[in-house]
């Protein structure tokens, strides 16, 4: 068998070693290519905007792909309302998406716990649902409803603004009352009643004019204790309305 020397394998090697350089060096330039690209403003043109960014999103992961999906839709929507669009790089849009992202996330944990707090303090139910005649109604006929509210919190509620929400049974939307407010107080344990209407518009209430029933649900979005205190989940509903129309610098 013939022996096989050192300087024989050697030519192999230094080939093996070029095929990794050029690799190398072509992965580098990938990723300087992506870099530059990265650094380019947007276009402000929508539809070398959009020829851009799906360029663009071919070469990136699932998630940052997503990431700059939802920055788009905010610039259409920016677009659509008179804005200017945003002329920032790739990476800068990016960028503040993830902090826009962030800030939803945090206020929509402030809103739902400050919501479920709200309803912990406030038991309602809505019942004895019933048809009345009612001249200053488009249909000529209202829905009567009564309104039970109990205080199961521990302190003095003062003044309490519901909204309150109609559905059919389907859970289809019929009809919103945004801010129903009543005046307490309601002491701790203590139960109140109020007795109200809505009138029925025979366009996007049809059914319930036919005698079908609704489902009523009321939501505190206000409660204002005697102390002076308060639970405000509208606060933070709008603090999450004003951040959503918010313009892309």
């Amino acid at each position: 068998m013939a022996k096989l020397s050192w300087n024989a394998a050697r030519p192999r090697v230094i080939s093996d070693m070029r095929s990794f350089a050029l690799v190398l060096a072509c992965t580098v330039a990938m990723l300087d290519a992506c870099s530059r690209s990265e650094e380019k403003p947007l276009p402000s043109d929508p539809k070398a905007r959009a020829e851009f960014v799906d360029a663009q999103s071919a070469k990136m992961s699932d998630e940052n792909r997503r990431l700059l999906q939802r920055f788009m839709v905010r610039v259409k929507d920016q677009e659509a309302t008179g804005g200017s669009p945003p002329t920032i790089s790739l990476a800068k849009a990016m960028e503040l998406q993830r902090a826009y992202d962030s800030d939803v996330v945090q206020v929509q944990k402030r809103y739902q716990a400050s919501l479920a707090a709200a309803k912990a303090e406030l038991r309602t139910d809505a019942r004895e649902q019933a048809l009345v005649n009612d001249l200053k109604s488009p249909s000529g006929k209202s829905l009567r409803y009564v309104l039970d509210m109990t205080n199961t919190g521990k302190k003095v509620v003062d003044r309490v603004v519901l909204r309150i929400d109609f559905r059919d049974t389907a859970g289809k939307y019929l009809a919103s009352v945004p801010g129903l407010e009543l005046k307490g107080p309601l002491t701790p344990g203590e139960s109140g009643r109020t007795v109200q209407v809505m009138p029925l518009n025979p366009t996007y209430q049809a059914g319930l004019l036919e005698g079908k029933l609704a489902t009523i649900t009321a939501t505190p979005s206000q409660i204002v204790y005697a102390d002076g205190e308060r639970l405000d989940p509208d606060q933070d509903l709008k603090a999450l309305e004003t951040l959503g129309r918010a313009r892309i610098p």
